[in-house]
């Protein structure tokens, strides 16, 4: 029964889902290369998915873990998991049996939907615990009934695995879904608070025309960063844009934002930045008209996004890059948003979030302009941290003042203009002969050298100092650089302490699927 137009939005998503199927049916929900789902082809291909896990045992409170690349059958699979009421646990499609073995297990996964090459992983990671179904099977087959939902669900996130095994971060599928609402409505000058009648509205914006949206998530859906736009922007009824290929190249995002009239994109800092630069400068140097003509803004989350890609970027386009400092923990700490109007000292800097605090170690707020390194912390929904582990919950989880607050150890200094120095991670903090350095303050000015491409600095073991900095060059074809030139050009710009001892230059700097540097890769290279 469609509601009236003044009652509130669902708390759930999958609820919500079916609203707009309901009143836009012939819509387009989610399009890749030649394949498209409107609203009504994507309701009923995820009602028939559940009612077919459904008839498997699947249903309300259990675990249905994701092991796939990016498609609009893993979206269709995810609306399955929320009709059931059941939990959609991410894993790393990268993962070898043993490692996906371990989050299977640690969820407790009564079921796991794979890419067709990835189901012997999974068979194997289950060792017979689980049900293991083909991505794109169990559409065929006669739909779930609808049910009412509560939102008040778990909602859980794996995370990390960089250092020791994945964590899951537990948080209120309620909570999920009014952020997934508020944020695209908000971008159409909609206020998720009127209810219906805002998603209506939304819905009534042709994606095409002057004022409507198409998004382009391209890092994969099994990461928060991914995942979280892409249900923001089906909470607004905007369609999602997928790109084509198994990998995430500037060419794919270029020719995606081009075929699919994509206006907002999210990437994942300098990693995903610098290859569509490529594309974009190949077909300025071809005289090739620019493909991304209804581009007008571009998202990042999760990894260092250099003033100098910035500046690049907004050649080709008049573009708002917007940068923000969010975890998989939880919470939003700290934003950019930077136009062409943006004078040049001003493309790094970041204030923060609202409602967002920087902490000292007396979890006091750090006073502006006092050089103090504090830690940043985010408001969460109450009762968030690692499921089953209260030990690292309360390392990354506190209340104060009566408020949940997100911790993950990112640090900053706050100036007397309010802006904001970032940091890095504690865990990037490295210990040299006894001074500090902070990994992301040398990446930076390393960013800044012409004829650097693309750098990674860890800290390397070292008899004398403890540790030393260590970086991981990558330079731009045809450019030179020698790593005693890269050195004097920080110790130009930073105290002599914190130069590279050891610099190598690579072909490229190895990545993870969300973009991140791989870190192990960076200190085996610098070790060797």
């Amino acid at each position: 029964m469609t509601p009236l137009p003044d009652a509130p939005l669902p708390d759930d998503l999958a609820t919500h889902f079916e609203l707009v199927a309901d009143i836009a049916p012939d819509r387009l929900a989610v399009t890749r290369g030649d394949e498209s789902l409107t609203w009504g082809a994507f309701e009923d291909s995820a009602a028939r998915l559940a009612g077919w896990l459904a008839g498997q045992g699947v249903g309300d409170g259990d675990r249905v873990a994701m092991m796939a690349r990016n498609s609009p059958d893993y979206l269709v699979a995810l609306f399955a998991i929320w009709k059931l009421r059941a939990t959609m646990v991410n894993v790393n499609y990268r993962y070898r049996a043993e490692e996906a073995a371990y989050v299977l297990a640690d969820a407790n996964a009564k079921a796991v939907i794979a890419d067709p090459d990835l189901l012997d992983v999974a068979r194997a990671a289950s060792a017979g615990t689980a049900l293991v179904v083909r991505l794109g099977d169990g559409t065929d087959g006669p739909a779930l009934p609808r049910t009412q939902r509560e939102g008040d669900r778990e909602w859980l996130l794996y995370t990390g695995g960089t250092t020791g095994n994945p964590k899951a971060v537990v948080g209120s599928h309620a909570e999920r879904c009014r952020t997934a609402q508020s944020g695209t409505l908000r971008n159409l000058g909609l206020d998720r608070a009127d209810g219906v009648d805002a998603l209506r509205a939304a819905l009534a914006v042709d994606p095409q025309g002057p004022d409507g949206i198409v998004w382009l998530p391209a890092p994969p859906l099994m990461h928060g960063t991914g995942l979280y736009s892409a249900l923001g922007a089906l909470a607004a009824g905007a369609p999602v844009a997928l790109l084509p290929g198994r990998g995430t190249s500037g060419e794919d995002m270029a020719a995606t934002i081009d075929r699919h009239g994509v206006t907002d994109l999210t990437i994942v800092g300098d990693a995903f930045a610098l290859r569509l630069l490529d594309a974009l400068d190949a077909d300025a140097a071809a005289g090739r008209p620019p493909r991304i003509a209804r581009l007008r803004r571009i998202r990042s989350i999760g990894a260092v996004w250099s003033p100098a890609v910035k500046r690049r970027l907004l050649t080709h386009a008049d573009l708002a890059l917007h940068d923000s400092i969010a975890a998989s923990e939880g919470g939003l700490y700290a934003v950019s948003v930077v136009t062409r109007d943006t004078p040049d000292d001003r493309l790094g800097g970041f204030e923060l979030a609202p409602n967002a605090r920087l902490l000292d170690e007396n979890d006091r707020d750090v006073v502006p302009g006092s050089g103090v390194v504090g830690l940043l912390a985010a408001p969460v929904v109450a009762g968030a941290g690692y499921a089953g582990d209260p030990e690292k919950t309360a390392g990354a989880f506190r209340d104060l003042d009566g408020v949940r607050l997100s911790i993950p150890g990112d640090m900053a200094r706050l100036g007397a203009d309010g802006r904001l120095e970032l940091l890095g991670r504690g865990s990037s903090v490295i210990n040299t002969g006894g001074e500090k350095v902070y990994a992301d303050e040398v990446e930076i000015v390393l960013r800044e050298h012409p004829a650097v491409r693309d750098v990674v600095v860890v800290g390397v073991p070292d008899p004398m100092y403890g540790s030393v900095v260590g970086a991981v060059v990558a330079l731009e074809k045809g450019r030179e650089a020698t790593p005693d030139t890269l050195r004097d050009f920080v110790s130009a710009r930073l105290a002599s302490y914190k130069k590279p001892r050891r610099l190598l230059l690579a072909p490229e700097v190895e990545r993870l699927a969300s973009g991140k540097a791989d870190l192990r890769w960076a200190r085996d290279q610098l070790r060797s």
